[in-house]
């Protein structure tokens, strides 16, 4: 059965264009992390407080990597000088990196955050407790196009304020995806994505006593006769999965290899299906 030259023609240019098209050679360097957040340790006298954050070790390699921030709010009061006491916390970090690829080629590269955590209140005396965590709020400056919002929302605040003889827990976690695209220059194209939130925890006292409070996100404090923000603790809660990750990857190209010798292959079983000519 013969075919239409043309048409032969067209589906052999179609094959070369997609063969011939640049596979994802994208690759991602220059990794730092500035954190800027408030630090704060006060495990003397009637009022117990922390407010603490790091980032850790970062997993990274030349086509994405992964950052884990974590934090921990806490305060009680007990004994003498015990007070009605609100611990703030603001939090705020930058991660910046570097996408780089050919002159004139689209990149992408896939950004997803998660952060997960948990609000404790502990009764330990007769006074009540609550905790906060706001919205987390990201930014992105620099290179490419930020195709959709990364922020996540408030979380609902815990507060025993009704019933200050329970210990309330409430595990949170919360994801956000998007993709950063851009045009390759042959050159390191830098992005910058700042991280700011805010948080708190409140012992409210009753006499000279009110409940322990904390917010639980991947780290201890280690404040003395203080439960509430322990690993793993309420929840039997593990403390490197809590915090809040980063993660960024560009596509291998084995991956674009493949989906175009797959548009080929579509192309190519659609033209021997067409009626010849």
């Amino acid at each position: 059965m013969s075919r239409n030259p043309l048409r032969v023609a067209r589906a052999l240019l179609a094959a070369a264009v997609l063969v011939g098209a640049p596979a994802g050679a994208a690759t991602i360097s220059g990794l730092s992390i500035s954190n800027s957040s408030t630090n704060v340790f006060d495990d003397v006298g009637g009022v117990g407080s922390v407010a603490q954050s790091t980032t850790g070790t970062p997993i990274s390699g030349l086509l994405g990597f992964q950052v884990r921030y974590a934090a921990v709010i806490g305060a009680d009061s007990g004994g003498v000088g015990g007070a009605t006491y609100t611990q703030n916390f603001s939090g705020s970090y930058s991660i910046t990196f570097s996408v780089t690829e050919t002159a004139g080629v689209a990149w992408t590269a896939r950004v997803d955050v998660l952060r997960q955590g948990a609000m404790t209140i502990v009764d330990d005396g007769n006074g009540s407790a609550t905790v906060t965590l706001n919205a987390l709020n990201v930014v992105k400056t620099g290179a490419g196009t930020l195709n959709s919002s990364l922020n996540l929302g408030a979380v609902t605040t815990l507060t025993n304020s009704g019933a200050p003889t329970t210990s309330p827990n409430s595990p949170f976690s919360q994801t956000a995806s998007s993709t950063i695209t851009g045009v390759g220059t042959g050159s390191a194209q830098s992005i910058t994505l700042t991280f700011t939130f805010t948080g708190s925890a409140t012992t409210t006292a009753a006499g000279n006593q009110g409940d322990e409070a904390a917010l639980r996100m991947g780290i201890d404090s280690a404040l003395s006769s203080f439960t509430a923000d322990n690993y793993p603790g309420v929840g039997a809660r593990s403390i490197g999965n809590d915090g809040i990750f980063f993660s960024a990857a560009v596509p291998e190209p084995a991956a674009e290899a493949l989906l175009a010798i797959g548009l080929i292959g579509l192309a190519w079983f659609d033209y021997t299906r067409r009626p010849s000519a």
